[in-house]
C-alpha cells in the first residue's frame, strides 16, 4: 500500500514538473532579458551631479539662486503613487501560480528561489492585488487573484 502511495505522489509530481517546465523556460528568458537591460543602463553622474547642487545650495551661495519657503508641494510636483515593480522574481512566482495554488516550499521547488526570497517577493504582489493567499490541504498557499 504504501509503494502504491509514493508510486502515484511520484506521478503527480513528474505530471507537476511538466506542466511548470515552460513557466521554467520562459522565466530563464526573462532572467536573461532582464540582464540585458543592467547592461545598457544609464552611468548614475547626472543623478550625483544633481545631488552635489542641492547641497551646495543648502549650505551656502548666492541668495538669487535660494528660493523661498514653499506653503506645501506646488502641484505640478506632486507625484502620483509609484507602480509597485514587477521584477523577475516575481514574474517566476506569477508563471508558477497559473497553473493552481502553491505553498512557499513548492514555490521554492518550481523557481529556485529561497523561501525568504519567495515570501518578499509575495509580499509585494499581494500588496499589489496579482496574488491572494489561499488554503490548500490545510497549508498557507498562495494563488493569482483572478483565480481566487
Amino acid at each position: 500500500m504504501a509503494a502504491e502511495l509514493l508510486a502515484r505522489i511520484r506521478a503527480e509530481i513528474d505530471e507537476r514538473l511538466a506542466q511548470l517546465r515552460p513557466a521554467l523556460e520562459e522565466y530563464e528568458r526573462l532572467l536573461q532579458a532582464a540582464d540585458a537591460f543592467d547592461v545598457e543602463a544609464p552611468p548614475a553622474a547626472p543623478r550625483a551631479a544633481a545631488r552635489a547642487r542641492r547641497a551646495r545650495g543648502s549650505r551656502g551661495g548666492s541668495p538669487a539662486g535660494r528660493r523661498a519657503p514653499s506653503r506645501g508641494p506646488a502641484p505640478s510636483r506632486v507625484r502620483a503613487r509609484a507602480v509597485p515593480r514587477i521584477g523577475p522574481s516575481e514574474q517566476a512566482i506569477l508563471a508558477a501560480l497559473e497553473h493552481g495554488s502553491h505553498t512557499v516550499a513548492e514555490l521554492a521547488m518550481v523557481t529556485a528561489m529561497s523561501g525568504a526570497q519567495i515570501r518578499e517577493s509575495a509580499r509585494r504582489l499581494l500588496a499589489a492585488g496579482s496574488i491572494v493567499r489561499a488554503k490548500r490541504e490545510g497549508k498557507a498557499a498562495y494563488a493569482l487573484a483572478a483565480a481566487a
